[in-house]
């Protein structure tokens, strides 16, 4: 795999499966533009000198559309991408559906999907400057199959491949 001159957006790298897509990256040569809720990971990612010129970490609450709708204005220098990777996703509350409170319902589909919404949003103009490029959408198998005390979960990935897949026809 070669992304010389490659460049992703990650959303939710600080760690785990998207800060691990973006070492990927780096190792084959491209750059990442990668952001997290938790401040700490991303000064570690940024006081890590393998890392200089390669990943660009910002501290970002992809749950919030004026947030993110800045994140992407301070990206102007890109001009365009060659993917994006939405990796923003909760786990949510581990109840009956009865148990569950609105609140714990609206973050966990605000959380897991809106923020697929606004990182896509963003990031198609970009990806058409290049004339082609990729999004990524994370989901999961609850995304295909439910999961008992964990509707909200399973719910906004049931979403997500809805997303991905009327996004891919448009």
């Amino acid at each position: 795999m070669v992304l010389k001159n490659k460049k992703f957006i990650i959303s939710a790298a600080g760690d785990g499966i998207g800060f691990s897509i973006a070492k990927l990256i780096v190792e084959n040569g491209g750059k990442v533009y990668l952001s997290d809720i938790n401040q700490q990971k991303i000064n570690k990612i940024k006081s890590n000198k393998k890392f200089k010129n390669k990943i660009f970490a910002t501290h970002l609450d992809a749950n919030n559309y004026e947030y993110v709708k800045k994140y992407f204005l301070s990206l102007t220098k890109l001009k365009k991408i060659d993917g994006l990777i939405n990796n923003v996703g909760i786990a949510g509350p581990t109840k009956y559906l009865e148990k569950i409170s609105s609140e714990e319902w609206k973050s966990t589909i605000e959380n897991n999907l809106n923020s697929h919404f606004y990182f896509s949003k963003f990031s198609i103009p970009l990806l058409k400057k290049n004339k082609s490029g990729s999004i990524v959408n994370i989901s999961s198998t609850a995304g295909l199959f439910g999961f008992p005390q964990r509707t909200p979960y399973a719910a906004s990935k049931w979403a997500i491949i809805g997303l991905t897949k009327s996004l891919a026809m448009e």
